[in-house]
């Protein structure tokens, strides 16, 4: 069994923040992963990682019958095909995330 820490990281961490997305009232990313045979019937899709690279979209997904018993499994999916799965998607972003969890002010 392996393990690690579910955090988003890339190779050197320039930019740090959060996310936040609505999951779509019928179908979703669990849907697409049990069509793809990658999910049973009695699993949930517990958590997803999303990584992107200059020429490719890896997605892990993370799925079980509880969060003690998961397994990890892979697909590529394009961008849209993985976003079209939320009605809404929110990603925050700042410079080593000095700015995540404070009030800013602009112009």
């Amino acid at each position: 069994m392996e393990s690690s820490v579910f955090k988003a990281s890339t190779q050197y961490d320039d930019w740090q923040g959060s996310v936040a997305a609505d999951g779509i009232d019928v179908g979703g990313l669990g849907s697409v992963l049990k069509t793809k045979g990658l999910m049973k019937d009695d699993e949930i899709l517990y958590a997803i990682k999303l990584y992107s690279g200059v020429n490719y979209v890896s997605i892990e997904a993370f799925v079980g019958t509880d969060e003690q018993n998961l397994r990890k499994v892979d697909t590529q999916l394009t961008l849209e095909e993985f976003f079209k799965n939320f009605k809404r998607f929110s990603i925050t972003l700042s410079r080593d995330g000095e700015l995540e969890d404070k009030e800013i002010s602009y112009e």
